[in-house]
């Protein structure tokens, strides 16, 4: 048995397995979406009846970044040194991938002549990084992919960022309030999110892929969920939150996550099974996350992000060039560029700007030696 609050308060932890699972989860329902239909389709929501396999991988990303996120600024306690934490996570990644949208997969997909595609304000609109992370605006650019199946797309997951900023968001104000450092405080910093997430699908329009159609402005029905999904991510977000505040409370073993996925074979039939389902996956999450079992299998570096971000631009590719392909063989082509793509992401902007920001932060201040203590001077950060 693990409890949860022993496995947040180390290293000895399987999270950025389960971070490498949702990415090629993802990455694999993604295939079947970019390929020419080929007679099979997700097995994984044919069996279900509502989720695949690239809702499940944004689920489990919202739910581990909920709780780890929040453990991240409940250790700080810091407003600055939280958001450069998180800049530093998010954008260097998502400006290194506009360069590469830019300047390599659009001179050679597009159907434009160079001086024309270079003269086009679409294409240099790309590398507005901030409407990218923030605004909702995906890559896109003129001429590149227009006979695919998901047509100018270039990357399909950026729809997600601005949801986690939010979460963020959320994260640094309820903090900041002091919220995060006790059970109850977490209960009420997650309920605040569930009720502006409320506020917000019910009032605007909720975030989809760009190339999905948006619905209108105005009062909003539950059941309009992002295309291709049964639910939402962000309240997976809120639970990882409310995870957190319970880390003492909550043990960890697989007799029990096996009884909650025989439940929920019990009643698939029955109408409390998607909520019963959900129950058993984000306990499972928490289960492979935890799991001594299956340590020897965490990667030693984190590809994730990497391969979220590029998965979709790389399975574009395959699919421009052989639109024939079947969706397998498509994702047999597509997985060593994608990561290589991530890897290079990682190792040459992702880990050294991580390494330098937490450097930064962690240096101690310029004062007179006299003035400051000892222990004052061991200000160390180790927030992911």
């Amino acid at each position: 048995m693990n409890p949860l609050s022993h496995v947040l308060s180390r290293n000895g932890n399987n999270f950025d397995l389960v971070r490498l699972l949702a990415a090629v989860a993802v990455v694999y329902g993604h295939s079947y979406l970019l390929q020419a239909p080929d007679g099979t389709t997700d097995w994984v929501q044919n069996a279900l009846g509502f989720d695949g396999f690239g809702a499940l991988g944004v689920y489990a990303f919202f739910l581990l970044s909920g709780m780890l996120v929040t453990a991240s600024f409940d250790r700080q306690r810091s407003v600055p040194r939280f958001a450069a934490l998180r800049i530093a996570r998010l954008w260097p990644a998502v400006a290194l991938g506009s360069l590469v949208t830019v300047f390599i997969v659009g001179p050679f997909f597009t159907t434009l002549p160079l001086r024309e595609y270079f003269s086009s304000g679409t294409t240099w609109a790309n590398l507005d990084n901030f409407s990218t992370i923030v605004m909702k605006r995906g890559w896109a650019l003129p001429g590149v992919f227009e006979h695919n199946r998901f047509p100018v797309d270039v990357c399909g997951p950026l729809w997600t960022l601005p949801l986690e900023v939010r979460c963020y968001l959320l994260v640094l104000v309820t903090g900041f309030l002091g919220l995060l450092s006790s059970v109850r405080g977490a209960a009420l910093a997650a309920a605040l999110g569930i009720a502006a997430f409320v506020v917000r699908v019910h009032f605007s329009p909720h975030l989809t892929p760009h190339s999905l159609p948006l619905v209108q402005v105005g009062l909003r029905d539950f059941s309009e969920t992002p295309g291709g999904y049964s639910f939402w991510p962000e309240p997976f977000f809120m639970l990882g939150m409310l995870l957190y505040g319970l880390r003492e409370r909550i043990v960890i073993n697989g007799l029990t996550a096996l009884a909650f996925t025989m439940v929920f074979l019990v009643f698939r039939d029955t109408a409390g099974a998607q909520p019963l389902f959900y129950l058993a996956f984000v306990y499972g999450v928490l289960w492979v996350g935890t799991t001594p079992l299956l340590r020897r299998f965490v990667p030693r570096h984190d590809y994730s992000y990497g391969i979220y971000l590029y998965g979709f631009m790389v399975q574009q590719c395959v699919a421009d060039i052989a639109p024939q392909l079947d969706h397998m063989a498509a994702v047999l082509v597509a997985a060593p560029f994608i990561l290589l793509c991530a890897a290079l992401s990682w190792h040459f902007v992702e880990r050294p700007v991580l390494k330098w920001c937490r450097g930064r932060l962690a240096r101690p201040r310029t004062v007179r030696a006299d003035s400051v203590s000892v222990g004052e001077r061991a200000a160390g950060d180790t927030a992911r």
